[in-house]
């Protein structure tokens, strides 16, 4: 995530995302989580910015061959990975470097 959203309980950052003992689901802070959480929650993080130079520069990334419904390619600038349909073609801008590239399909 770019950005935590508030606990469900408080104004605090939220840092997870799980069940509570009433049944819903919410965002909460640690404290909340102690108190209202119910199994496992998920642990929300911000999501670390990849340095990498700024270009104007589009490379082609192919995609493996794959039976999977989602195939995984790496930005040729970061190294960020993505999850890409396997029949995908298409130009896109990766969340981490804000570089582009393109994917492209073996099939």
């Amino acid at each position: 995530m770019d950005t935590l959203p508030k606990c469900n309980f408080c104004d605090k950052e939220a840092t997870y995302d799980g069940q509570t003992i009433y049944g819903s689901w919410a965002y909460m802070c640690e404290s909340h989580k102690k108190q209202y959480g119910r199994g496992v929650c998920t642990k929300l993080e911000k999501r670390v910015k990849i340095a990498a130079p700024k270009t104007d520069e589009i490379p082609v990334v192919e995609i493996p061959l794959s039976l999977d419904d989602v195939a995984e390619v790496k930005c040729p600038h970061c190294g960020e990975p993505r999850a890409v349909e396997p029949d995908a073609n298409y130009v896109v801008t990766c969340e981490s470097c804000g570089n582009k590239y393109e994917v492209a399909s073996q099939i």
